[in-house]
């Protein structure tokens, strides 16, 4: 058996320090806006890497060592590195450990080429163990972690080692978490597909979060090695084909963005191992799909329960006599003893409408006006979002002040609400101005706010404060109106969803946006061209009083901002609908010289979590509301119903009369396929045939749907087919 020397010893130490002090340098926090990665060169990890190096030095041995052997001479250098002191002992117990779990993933690809994935996965889970085992904190180690911020991948940067120097480790771990997947997509197990694709991103996040800290959720950190460049880019492709196989269109285009990103940020076409990814990036496939897509909707079969549901959008028949509210957005909506109330909003002039109150009885069809709300100062904008919400037969209007509206349901009178807060805490909001754009939630007796714009920081805020509704008096449990960004709890961000789930007595806050257009017009911190649409998803347990970032289980809703969500208690879920993402392509083809592409998405998508089993599902459809964002969804507590009322969209994304905006003022029920879902197997039928028309008079022949409109000469509308790229007189 050949013996390592201690010269070998020697030139592998000092080849370590050489690699782990030039990645540190060449490494930092990057931001997409100001560092141009095409003129930054990648390095080919398998030239850098020691424990490569030394695996090929043992296994160029003659006679050519046998599996046992190179396993005992690996035990060699464990040996050696006990003799060692300071860092030299580290970098040679590294090897040792990347040498070994190199040989166990070597092995399951073996397995995996045969088809026996079972076995793969065993050799998979044992590498990525014996890398993990290394420097856990934690025992027993669980993988995939039930948790975002899984403590194992936070402590390879501990103990003395940047992120940078754990670069291997890293990149090691998405690759294997990466083979996992690829397992269970073989076997047709879409659940824990899912599972590990997040695994691989949360690994990149954990890197991310270590190399970053307390940094804007905008700026990402990258490393210069071709190989996490490939590893990250087919994470993301991975994801793309999964969720696209699902029916999620949104969340597949999602990571096809972020692969497209990825692959032509570091000018991949200069680098042989990520070359062949390009034929993965249609780019017309990819960014022409809706979501939901018509020429799929269709098509989309529940092949999966365990993150996909059936349901039915079912539009209420619009009064044939008396009033009724303008279309708007951006309003507050509630159900009381069967009736749908709606206050304030936006019309299609992006200012405040001024049949501000109305609530609709489900029992008779008919719309009644109510006493508009107290004065307050008038904002504009689409953003102008003042949520409501009931408490023992009353209705609190927040709007950043110590003095509350409120409106008696019973006697349908308006009152005001004095408030204090706790002795010794200042007051977090801007008084000069309107606090819009907040979410709130209702747990117990208390009313819980989150996020918004108060005037201080245009980026948004994350002010999270609770009143308890008994005694009349605040809480402020965290956040501020300063740009001071947070690893480990929301940061500054408005028009997020939120929503109460008593069982588990959490409050959940998804998503929203931060404010970059607007910091840029004032020449704040954080400016940029468009706003950041964030990917997170948050809770806040009650009882311990913290924040935790939850981990996105199943067919999840894709990131957005202004989308409607609220917690149905006869289900137990929380349901989110639409939304509108101001930084994701959406390419429409045609039969002209040019085709139209948009930056920005609105979507007509519904989702459902399950906070129990920490689970999304997709929720299958026919038909659907249409694209639209800022609308309302909310439950009726008595019934178990699922009301959607209102919001808007783009006129260039979905036809309409104003230049501006379109707005709504339809109704629609959602009905779930679960029990409390008010269920019945005929509305299939019904959905099939008098809902397959969509938003846009889909033809029940053919199925066609157009997607938006075009002027004859003669001044006739005239559809055109998304799919075929052709116009039509007829959709048949």
């Amino acid at each position: 058996m050949v013996k390592i020397t201690e010269e070998m010893w020697a030139a592998k130490r000092a080849k370590a320090r050489f690699i782990t002090q030039m990645m540190e340098t060449r490494m930092g926090e990057s931001d997409y806006e100001d560092i141009d990665w095409s003129k930054i060169p990648l390095h080919d990890g398998s030239r850098i890497r020691v424990d490569t190096h030394a695996l090929e030095d043992i296994r160029s041995q003659t006679p050519s060592p046998t599996p046992e052997v190179i396993w005992a001479l690996i035990s060699d250098f464990e040996e050696a590195s006990d003799r060692e002191n300071g860092p030299e002992r580290e970098v040679l117990k590294r090897i040792v450990v990347l040498n070994r779990a190199t040989i166990r993933k070597e092995e399951g690809n073996v397995f995996y080429k045969t088809g026996d994935y079972i076995t793969a996965l065993s050799k998979y889970l044992e590498a990525m163990n014996l890398i993990l085992g290394r420097i856990a904190t934690v025992s027993p180690l669980v993988i995939p972690s039930p948790y975002f911020f899984s403590q194992p991948y936070l402590d390879l940067s501990q103990g003395g080692e940047s992120s940078f120097g754990a670069w291997v480790e890293y990149t090691d771990l998405v690759a294997l978490a990466g083979n996992i997947s690829q397992c269970y997509i073989k076997m047709q197990n879409d659940v824990m597909t899912i599972d590990w694709i997040q695994e691989a991103l949360q690994i990149l996040m954990c890197q991310r979060q270590m190399s970053l800290k307390n940094k804007p959720s905008w700026k990402d950190s990258h490393i210069p090695v071709v190989e996490y460049w490939l590893f990250r880019i087919k994470t993301h492709l991975r994801a793309y084909n999964e969720f696209l196989a699902l029916g999620n269109t949104a969340l597949a285009v999602h990571f096809a963005q972020v692969a497209w990103t990825d692959y032509h940020l570091p000018g991949s076409q200069n680098y042989p191992k990520l070359v062949p990814l390009k034929k993965e990036l249609n780019f017309y496939k990819m960014f022409s799909l809706r979501h939901p897509d018509p020429n799929l909707i269709d098509k989309t079969q529940l092949t999966c329960s365990e993150v996909q549901v059936q349901g039915t959008w079912e539009k209420l028949p619009s009064p044939t006599q008396g009033p009724r509210p303008t279309g708007r957005c951006a309003h507050s909506c509630w159900v009381w003893q069967c009736r749908l109330y709606v206050c304030m909003g936006v019309g299609e002039t992006q200012f405040e409408v001024d049949d501000e109150f109305w609530y609709f009885d489900c029992k008779t069809n008919i719309w009644k006006h109510l006493p508009n709300p107290p004065e307050k100062q008038p904002v504009g904008g689409l953003s102008s979002v003042r949520p409501m919400q009931v408490w023992q037969d009353k209705v609190y209007l927040f709007l950043g002040t110590r003095s509350l509206h409120v409106f008696d349901l019973v006697t349908e009178l308006w009152s005001t609400l004095k408030t204090t807060i706790r002795r010794g805490t200042t007051w977090p909001y801007d008084l000069s101005s309107s606090l819009t754009s907040f979410n709130t939630a209702v747990l117990d007796d208390k009313l819980y706010v989150f996020g918004g714009e108060d005037g201080k920081d245009p980026l948004g805020q994350n002010i999270f404060m609770a009143l308890d509704l008994s005694a009349n008096k605040w809480e402020h449990l965290s956040g501020t109106s300063k740009h001071v960004p947070q690893s480990f709890q929301p940061n500054l961000r408005s028009l997020q969803c939120m929503w109460a789930a008593p069982k588990q007595r959490k409050i959940y806050i998804l998503y929203g946006s931060a404010n970059r257009t607007q910091a840029r017009y004032k020449h704040a911190a954080g400016a940029a061209e468009c706003d950041y649409t964030y990917d997170d998803f948050w809770s806040w347990h009650v009882d311990d009083k913290k924040w935790e970032r939850e981990r996105l289980r199943g067919s999840y809703p894709s990131p957005r901002t202004e989308a409607a969500s609220v917690f149905s208690h006869a289900t137990g879920r929380a349901v989110v609908y639409g939304g509108y993402h101001g930084n994701m392509t959406t390419l429409e083809t045609k039969m002209t010289i040019q085709d139209t592409m948009y930056e920005f998405a609105f979507y007509g998508d519904t989702f459902i979590y399950d906070p129990e089993a920490n689970i999304w599902q997709h929720v299958l459809v026919r038909g659907f509301p249409s694209y639209r964002a800022m609308s309302t969804i909310v439950s009726d507590p008595d019934t178990g119903k699922i009301y959607l009322f209102g919001g808007y969209t783009n006129p260039d994304f979905v036809p309409a009369k104003n230049f501006s905006s379109r707005a709504y003022n339809d109704i629609w029920t959602l009905k779930l396929n679960l029990p409390g879902g008010h269920w019945n197997p005929d509305d299939l039928t019904r959905d099939v045939r008098a809902e397959k028309m969509g938003p846009w008079m889909r033809c029940f022949t053919c199925g066609n749907c157009g997607i938006d409109w075009q002027k004859e000469e003669d001044g006739k509308s005239t559809r055109k087919n998304m799919a075929a790229g052709s116009y039509r007189n007829d959709l048949c």
